[in-house]
């Protein structure tokens, strides 16, 4: 009994460990997010699309956004639609341990943001 249990224990053991390694990092991604200092806010959701808004680093004003995203490994690509005047954008993406926290460092601002600069969001929903 304590052979078929120990075996048993590690077959469940590594099968949880299966299957928290392949968690899609968009499934982690996907929620409403806030900046810490509560001026911007971004939303991912299922469909690949996001919506929010940003704080444009030239006037210091909130830019309503929206358009898809794709996302390998901690890179999110965002394609902006709207405004229609925005490129798209390249963020390095890291979640913490909890998934509740979020820091986001823009390594091509699309003109929003300077490259290079971090931001860190929690999860509201």
């Amino acid at each position: 009994m304590g052979l078929l249990s120990r075996t048993l224990s590690c077959f469940i053991l590594f099968f949880l460990l299966l299957m928290a390694c392949s968690s899609k990092p968009q499934e982690a991604l996907v929620g409403q997010w806030q900046g810490v200092s509560g001026a911007e806010t971004i939303e991912f959701l299922k469909d690949k699309s996001f919506h929010g808004s940003m704080i444009w680093d030239m006037t210091k004003a909130p830019v309503n956004l929206s358009g898809t995203y794709s996302i390998e490994g901690d890179i999110v690509s965002l394609r902006p639609d709207k405004p229609s005047d925005l490129v798209p954008m390249t963020l390095k993406v890291k979640l913490s341990n909890s998934s509740n926290d979020l820091t986001i460092t823009f390594v091509v601002g699309g003109a929003l943001k300077v490259d290079g600069s971090s931001i860190p969001y929690r999860r509201i929903r």
